[in-house]
């Protein structure tokens, strides 16, 4: 009676877990399909925005779904393809969070949380730093429409080398008018 009641509780939790996973992923496939007018996107993240843990997870269950296929287990094939969906859709989303989009509106550091969104009115100063072979900018921005210097935040962003040109550019181009930092492609940092 108490293996069968586990039984029932694992299945009911896996499919749970399951089933919410693929509702994040679904989700965050929306988010990134519903930004409008994407400039420049990037992997970012600690190894250049690849997931790690996510994959090593899915290779872990790829491997025991083998093992359960080899052994022809109804029930062991079965919760490893529910293991697998889930390190699918863990991998997807964490992939999609890790990547900076760069939009006409402004600068979407995680697709899932639309307050980590900084529209470019709300920022009122920058600085870029060069390390290693990415440009770190460092935004000053404002949530609120205030010039009160309480409301401050700070956003940091690693530019790759080959998006660095491109984003300079669209930097320049939003924040031209309210922020005269750029002569001749440089940053003046005199005037910052």
């Amino acid at each position: 009676m108490l293996e069968s009641n586990l039984n029932i509780i694992f299945w009911l939790v896996l499919g749970t877990f399951t089933l919410g996973a693929a509702i994040l992923a679904t989700n965050t496939v929306a988010n990134v399909i519903r930004l409008r007018n994407v400039r420049l996107s990037w992997k970012s993240g600690k190894m250049n925005g690849y997931p790690l843990f996510s994959t090593l997870f899915l290779v872990t269950t790829v491997l025991i779904g083998g093992v359960s296929i080899y052994r022809g287990s109804a029930e062991e094939i079965l919760s490893a393809g529910f293991y697998a969906w889930l390190g699918c859709c863990w991998f997807t989303t964490s992939f999609f969070t890790t990547k900076r989009f760069i939009t006409d509106h402004g600068i979407v550091k995680n697709v899932n949380e639309p307050s980590q969104t900084v529209a470019w009115h709300q920022i009122r100063d920058f600085v870029e730093r060069k390390k290693g072979n990415k440009t770190r900018y460092i935004f000053i921005y404002n949530t609120k429409n205030t010039k009160v210097p309480d409301n401050l935040i700070r956003l940091e962003l690693d530019v790759p080398e080959k998006r660095e040109e491109s984003f300079k550019k669209l930097i320049s181009h939003k924040l031209g008018n309210r922020i005269r930092c750029y002569i001749n492609e440089d940053i003046n940092v005199e005037e910052i």
